[in-house]
């Protein structure tokens, strides 16, 4: 039986630094031989050529992906090269580079399922997803050191990438901290732990983070990784959330609960008003314009999205809700004598929010229902 193969996912925005880690791994003086396997869109790789002249090495391996994104559109050739690295027994680790703009969940999601599959012949683990922060940008993003912010870099989604690279990973790399002071590291490491609720961080200079955090770890799970962010922490233990590391610098989370729908009208003029001190909102939204269907509200910087999530429990005959009730019994955690199922519910995290103001603004945004008026 072929030996179990691990493999480590690198995420991070562009320039935060994934390369020079990696190169860093491939100089490791452990004798593991590592896989690589390097995403970068559009046609030319710039990362893998990076990669060759640096660390890799001639028991080493390199396979750029290019001209599409692993979460998506390079996902079937990502199985095929894991597969075929797995199949050849030559190699400890993959490691996986994503670009800059990937999001991690899909990418993780694809891993993990074949990870499964693969467990016969060619046995393969992930054991560890890691953002790469560049901490002198993170500080600007998040309302410190301008003039540290890099001007050639100029991208309306960087805000919502890091978000959803930080939410959903098990080591998260303080990476360049030379460039900033030993303050703002500790408000960075607050302002990550206000996202992140478990990942192991750790703060390093050019790319110099100790193997032991990288390799080997076992970290990763992807149920404890999908439910690390603080976002659904929050939802599900709204309690217990307050961290008062976090709180010393302002960063605070809350819920916005109501059993009302939204006049969607009315919260997109809310929208233009949104206030910058929201880092990131997510979570349920009943919807008055539709109100059978369930909805997911998300906003993380700059982005804001409004996707359906299937029709309420409430919508379904009485015999299939008690089937779906027993089933998922945590159904009945918020469930309202008159709405039922539906429900307006989003967590906040941000800095120095006016939780009275949002909570006002928000209410304003309701409309009365009643399930005769549903009916009609």
């Amino acid at each position: 039986m072929a030996k179990q193969v691990k493999i480590i996912l690198l995420t991070g925005y562009l320039g935060a630094g994934k390369t020079t880690i990696l190169n860093h791994i491939l100089n490791n003086e452990q004798g593991i031989r590592a896989a690589v396997i390097v995403n970068d869109i559009g046609e030319v790789n710039v990362d893998a050529s990076l990669i060759s002249s640096g660390g890799l090495s001639k028991a080493d391996k390199l396979i750029p992906l290019t001209n599409g994104c692993i979460c998506c559109t390079l996902s079937a050739d990502l199985q095929k090269q894991l597969d075929s690295i797995a199949q050849s027994n030559d190699f400890d680790y993959i490691i996986i580079e994503a670009s800059g703009i990937c999001e991690p969940i899909p990418i993780a999601y694809t891993i993990s399922s074949f990870c499964d599959e693969a467990t016969g012949a060619a046995p393969l683990a992930l054991d560890n997803i890691v953002a790469v922060v560049d901490c002198a940008r993170m500080y600007d993003e998040f309302g410190g050191g301008k003039d540290l912010l890099r001007k050639d870099i100029d991208d309306d989604d960087i805000e919502s990438l890091l978000i959803q690279q930080l939410e959903f990973c098990t080591t998260v790399v303080l990476n360049k901290s030379d460039l900033v002071t030993p303050k703002q590291i500790k408000e960075l490491k607050a302002i990550v732990r206000g996202l992140q609720k478990d990942a192991k961080i750790v703060v390093a200079d050019h790319g110099n983070v100790p193997m032991g955090e990288l390799l080997n770890t076992g970290r990763f799970d992807f149920s404890k990784a999908y439910t690390s962010a603080a976002w659904l922490d929050a939802m599900d233990h709204p309690e217990e959330h307050e961290n008062p590391e976090v709180l010393e610098y302002g960063i605070s989370t809350f819920i916005y609960q109501r059993h009302q729908p939204v006049d969607v009208d009315r919260f997109n003029e809310y929208l233009q008003q949104w206030p910058s001190a929201i880092i990131r909102c997510k979570g349920e939204f009943w919807c008055a314009q539709d109100p059978d269907m369930s909805y997911i509200f998300e906003q993380a910087g700059h982005q804001v999205s409004l996707t359906d999530n299937g029709l309420y429990v409430a919508c379904a005959p009485k015999e299939e809700q008690e089937a779906m009730i027993k089933e998922t019994p945590e159904l009945l955690d918020d469930w309202d004598p008159v709405t039922e199922d539906r429900e307006t519910k989003l967590c906040f995290i941000g800095r120095d929010m006016d939780q009275d103001a949002i909570t006002k603004a928000l209410d304003g945004c309701l409309v009365a229902w009643t399930p005769e008026a549903d009916e009609a």
